[in-house]
């Protein structure tokens, strides 16, 4: 798995990369506790190279939304892999996390 951050207006976004596993999640969740501490007003994780996502990786970003909520911040999902959508949509989490197609719809 690869991360990368960019900046886009007031969002910062965390660009994930490859499958999200349990052997991985570590640095999913490094990489989003870096930015939501308070730093920036709107975290966005951008999964369209995430093909795959456990349980653990989607456990990290429900931490990575209630952490930004804690701090009176917006976090969202965009570019979401079908695969991916679906396993959010059986758990319902598609209703938790705020979902846009892309970047453009974040202005």
């Amino acid at each position: 798995m690869d991360i990368e951050f960019r900046d886009y207006g007031e969002h910062k976004i965390i660009a994930v990369s490859g499958e999200v596993d349990l052997y991985n999640v570590s640095d999913l969740k490094k990489a989003l506790f870096s930015v939501t501490d308070g730093k920036y007003p709107s975290v966005v994780v951008d999964m369209k190279n995430v093909n795959y996502m456990d349980s653990s990786g989607i456990g990290a970003l429900v931490a990575g939304q209630k952490k930004m909520k804690a701090h009176n911040g917006k976090f969202a999902l965009i570019n979401i892999h079908d695969d991916v959508l679906n396993i959010l949509k059986l758990a319902t989490l598609d209703k938790f996390f705020k979902i846009y197609e892309g970047e453009d719809e974040l202005i």
